[in-house]
């Protein structure tokens, strides 16, 4: 599914990964606290816009938790 335009959150199992991704999205990609309706893990989410879920996979390879989008003020999990 590619969501390129649109901004999505990432969540993950490490804070390595979320700062792994940083790194590798740059610009694209804002370090923020995860929402608990979204996971409690490590605490530190990834919005990322203008990225597809298959790059974000690469980007955070086995870290990558989920990804989600917001619509009517929800979250709808895309992976």
């Amino acid at each position: 599914m590619d969501n390129r335009n649109k901004e999505v959150t990432a969540t993950f199992s490490t804070h390595y990964g979320a700062m792994l991704t940083k790194k590798k999205l740059g610009d694209r990609c804002t370090l923020r606290p995860v929402p608990r309706s979204l996971s409690s893990s490590c605490g530190t989410c990834a919005v990322v816009r203008d990225s597809s879920v298959e790059e974000l996979k690469n980007a955070a390879g086995e870290y990558l938790e989920g990804v989600f989008e917001v619509a009517d003020e929800r979250y709808i999990k895309l992976l």
